[in-house]
């Protein structure tokens, strides 16, 4: 079998080792640690959180108390039913996630943590997503890591794993080699190791391998994102599920400054190529806005612009809660977001053009067809674009100046696909046999994003997924 040969002295024992210390590698280790058990994190770089520090939308959980106190009826069946007939998810993977989430809502509400409220998110089938989290993202890791450590979890910094130690007799494995400064050091884990160390976001190689159109979309997730976890499976035999749509596009990025943009979208705007012309519905429709910005990717050069006027940057940030009558406080950080944008401003569409380095005729053609089709129809009948976002708010035309742009750029914002996973969160081979003692959570593994990735889940079931692998790691044998 291939890996590292089973060394004959151990430099660091626990029961379970947990690969990363972020969105599912904490709910893991607190998982390991309150069932009695001793539970090591290894985190590549010198702090907790991961992609946890960075989120920006919301935490999809159904059920919630925020639901009950809206009298919003939901439940486990219905998220499964969403994710299998809107996202193509396995259903197996699905009904873990729907019958474990709760739980992953509930670690975070016993430590003190209040959500803003409910906002509406496309192809779900209640109003279930927490949020906005933008600018929630350190607490939520604080809040966690300080749990992690009161349960006795070990948190070690800039220790990155570099592979696998199967025992050969069983083909269980029992350990890591750890990179640790100049030293390699071999980690013994007892019962299991929890890969949840992100995905590959920082890894141009593997982007390429994969998905080499979106080589030139810009990661904006931690650089430890380097596809450390996925390469150790895989030399274990593990196989993958949406490996091949793992690199998703995300977020519209404005091309100088690499700030937010999608919240343009979200209240009007539109988007166009450099001749001037749209080339998507703008409301997110499928889900989400990767379909969108993946497009976007391959237009001429491989940017778009967002265009919009001052009535739909002046909604920027206004939070749509459910059960709320008229508007909230605005969100301050999707505000910034966009401040830090560079905003090419006209007082006409043609000025506009000119200034942004769009075809004029083509831009004037395009927003006019645009204006007319709201006036006339209501609608737009080019792409059928009916609301701002999903199936809220009726669109807006953009006719009173002045007039702003962005040339933007896709980002990738997660992983999409990865290892193939079981029910309870073990890593499987080609033949779907689970590896022994091999357990994976969070954005490294697939199964629940085969056609569409249904907004708001990505955080809840990274947590969720790490409090199963912790639950059922615990359950293995000890070994020797």
């Amino acid at each position: 079998m291939p890996g590292v040969e089973v060394p004959r002295k151990w430099d660091h024992e626990a029961d379970v080792i947990i690969v990363g210390g972020g969105t599912a590698g904490l709910p893991a280790a607190i998982t390991v640690a309150e069932a009695g058990l001793k539970a090591t994190v290894l985190e590549t770089k010198p702090a907790c959180g991961g992609s946890f520090n960075m989120v920006a939308g919301a935490f999809a959980i159904a059920g919630s108390d925020e639901q009950k106190e809206l009298g919003i009826e939901d439940g486990p069946d219905l998220v499964y039913d969403d994710l299998v007939n809107v996202s193509g998810a396995l259903p197996e993977v699905a009904r873990a996630f729907a019958d474990n989430q709760l739980d992953a809502y509930k670690m975070l509400k016993e430590q003190g943590i209040k959500f803003p409220g409910i906002v509406p998110h496309p192809c779900h089938s209640r109003p279930r997503c927490l949020g906005w989290l933008q600018g929630l993202g350190p607490k939520l890791v604080r809040a966690l890591e300080d749990r992690a450590r009161k349960t006795g979890v070990e948190i070690l910094f800039r220790h990155r794993a570099a592979r696998l130690i199967r025992d050969p007799q069983t083909g269980k494995i029992i350990g890591l080699t750890v990179d640790v400064k100049d030293e390699t050091k071999n980690f013994k884990a007892k019962r299991a190791v929890i890969l949840a160390t992100g995905g590959f976001g920082h890894n141009k190689e593997m982007i390429a391998e994969y998905e080499p159109e979106m080589v030139r979309g810009f990661p904006k997730m931690p650089n430890s994102h380097q596809g450390d976890g996925l390469k150790m499976a895989l030399a274990m035999g593990a196989a993958t599920k949406d490996i091949g749509i793992a690199v998703a596009p995300s977020w519209p990025l404005c091309i100088e400054t690499h700030s937010n943009a999608i919240w343009l979208l979200d209240y009007g705007a539109i988007a166009v190529n450099k001749y001037g012309k749209r080339f998507h519905n703008e409301a997110s429709m499928e889900g989400f806005y990767g379909p969108l910005t993946g497009i976007g990717m391959r237009q001429p050069d491989g940017v778009y612009w967002i265009v919009y006027n001052d009535k739909i940057k002046d909604q920027v940030g206004t939070v749509d809660l459910v059960g709320k009558e008229g508007k909230t406080e605005r969100n301050a950080e999707q505000i910034k977001s966009i401040e830090q944008c560079k905003q090419y401003k006209a007082n006409t569409i043609e000025e506009l053009a000119e200034s942004a380095g769009i075809d004029t005729k083509g831009l004037k053609e395009t927003v006019g067809k645009y204006n007319s089709d709201i006036d006339s129809m209501g609608y737009d009948t080019v792409f059928g674009r009916k609301f701002q976002f999903g199936e809220m708010r009726p669109v807006v035309k953009i006719d009173v100046p002045p007039f702003s742009s962005i040339k933007c750029i896709t980002s990738i914002t997660s992983m999409k696909g990865g290892l193939k996973i079981n029910g309870r969160s073990q890593v499987l081979n080609q033949y779907d046999e689970a590896i022994p003692g091999l357990y994976a959570a969070g954005e490294i593994i697939g199964g629940l994003n085969t056609k569409t990735y249904l907004l708001g889940v990505m955080t809840s079931s990274c947590m969720t997924f790490g409090i199963i692998a912790g639950r059922n790691a615990v359950k293995e044998p000890a070994w020797q």
